[in-house]
């Protein structure tokens, strides 16, 4: 067994007195003296808090004189309600070590005890996000819970108020070390945080109300269970919003009863977007990370069921959540597309144009095939599933892929080449976008089997190979096996947010190019 460094210093004290070094033996005396001094400040801090924890707070206090534990002193000034000084040196603490847990638990019972409701939630979260497991002890659970209930318009959902907690944090640790990822442990809190906060009455209420509703009457009961302990619930009065558009997005919510309507304003007036009815999902730019879109208004009362993203990519159920997930976002998108086309009246019929090509059979590695996605906003997993799944086919130049109001039979990838998205308009052709390697197209095919068409035409705007998922091939992977495609299903969710946002965004820059009216 190795020596304790005091005993160390000593010993190479004396081989220095052996030696004849003196001064330098004085030195490593000096230092012996100084371990044996913290070793006992560290032992009487421990033994303290051992005591504090156990209720014998006189006899901590006695022990913590001999330390310098400036945690431990202020939480014993805490049980002596001498505010001040536990705020000092709490504060103090947080300074000298912004990761210690205990240092934001007891500032975050400070807090709560100054009635600082926000404050006190945001320590307290930071708590929880630094301890082993990410989750808050049982007393601070209470005051967490006590507090959203004492001051619930100062103190927002469980998702906002854990995200900004991480994000404090995440500054901290990038003070320390530039570059620094923060891990993200929030998705576990915000889970464990709702589900302590629903009776198991209240989840069998809960999830007998979702299943009479006749829109998720496909949804086996275990779904519907698992989203009534994993959802937190949200009450909006009458013209109240859920969100506003820019605001950051913490959760995905299912209208439970009312429905919201979707728009933004413009310089030259309101641009509608469609409405969420009961059984629809909304918020769905928290699948994908990004600032709101659009306002979410209830005209009337309603109730909503609020998720993390996450519920959708870890629950044991969430094949049957994902397909309805799809759906959903289907009907939005096609709601949007419907909007979109007001801009555009007087489209010539397809039947003008070529008829599409099959395109040629091509061979990409799988490398090759993810590499090309690179740049469309997929993540890496995303990419690897999507390429597994995928075949690859090539098109030589102005070849018509696809054209406006053809039954969509397969959604595509562009892996080489650009592919030109486009209507023919009384005018002639008039090009939407010209699509570079790693942009999706064409998803509603599989999002909406029922879709009443293609939206626009697709022709290969120089020879280009494409990635090709066929709704034929994708609804036999579904069947056979639902879980494995989860992640296919997921990935394809994520695709449907990320259009959805889009064409709300493009929505509102063509009523900006349309003037007031």
């Amino acid at each position: 067994m190795s020596a304790a460094p005091a005993d160390a210093a000593r010993e190479a004290a004396r081989r220095c007195e052996g030696a004849g070094l003196t001064a330098e033996a004085d030195l490593l005396y000096q230092h012996a003296a100084s371990l044996d001094l913290a070793d006992r400040a560290e032992a009487a801090s421990s033994l303290a808090r051992v005591l504090l924890a156990s209720g014998r707070s006189d006899e901590a206090r006695a022990l913590a004189t001999e330390s310098d534990d400036s945690v431990l002193l202020g939480m014993l000034a805490l049980e002596s309600h001498d505010f001040k000084s536990a705020r000092r040196l709490l504060d103090e603490a947080r300074r000298s070590n912004p990761f210690d847990p205990r240092t934001a638990s007891a500032r975050g019972r400070l807090a709560f005890l100054e009635r600082r409701f926000a404050d006190a939630v945001g320590d307290l979260l930071e708590a929880a996000l630094l301890r082993p497991d990410g989750l808050p002890d049982a007393t601070d659970v209470r005051f967490l819970k006590a507090a959203r209930a004492l001051a619930p318009e100062e103190i927002p959902g469980w998702p906002e108020s854990a995200g900004e907690a991480s994000a404090r944090l995440q500054a901290a640790a990038s003070a320390l070390s530039p570059g620094l990822a923060w891990p993200d442990r929030t998705p576990a809190l915000v889970r464990a945080l709702i589900a302590r906060g629903v009776t198991a009455d209240g989840v069998l209420d809960r999830a007998r109300r979702l299943a009479e509703m006749p829109a998720l009457s496909g949804l086996p009961d275990r779904a519907l269970l698992a989203a009534a302990t994993g959802g937190e619930l949200r009450r909006l009065a009458a013209g109240s919003y859920l969100y506003r558009a820019g605001d950051s997005s913490a959760e995905i919510s299912l209208v439970v009863s009312g429905h919201l309507q979707l728009g933004c304003e413009t310089p030259v007036g309101a641009q509608p977007l469609g409405q969420a009815r009961e059984g629809d999902f909304v918020g769905e730019e928290a699948l994908i990370g990004t600032a709101r879109s659009a306002d979410a208004r209830a005209p009337k009362a309603a109730t909503l069921l609020g998720f993390t993203a996450d519920f959708l990519a870890d629950d044991s159920d969430r094949a049957a959540w994902l397909r309805h997930l799809r759906a959903c976002l289907a009907r939005r998108l096609a709601r949007l597309n419907d909007l979109f086309r007001d801009f555009f009246p007087g489209s010539t019929p397809a039947s003008s144009l070529p008829r599409p090509a099959g395109g040629d059979a091509a061979a990409l590695s799988a490398e090759e095939k993810s590499r090309s996605l690179s740049t469309g906003g997929l993540s890496s997993s995303d990419r690897f599933l999507f390429a597994a799944f995928a075949e690859e086919r090539r098109y030589p130049a102005e070849a018509v892929i696809f054209r406006e109001g053809d039954a969509g039979d397969a959604l595509y990838a562009v892996a080489q080449g650009r592919v030109r998205i486009s209507r023919q308009l009384a005018g002639g052709e008039e090009a939407f976008a010209i699509l570079p390697p790693g942009e999706i197209f064409g998803e509603m095919a599989i999002l909406d089997p029922e879709a009443p068409g293609r939206s626009a035409d697709a022709r290969a705007h120089e020879e280009t190979v494409l990635l090709t998922l066929s709704r034929a091939r994708f609804e036999k992977l579904e069947r056979s096996d639902p879980e494995g495609c989860a992640e296919l299903s997921a990935v394809l969710c994520r695709l449907a947010a990320r259009r959805c946002v889009e064409t709300a965004e493009r929505l509102a820059r063509w009523r900006m190019m349309a003037g007031p009216g």
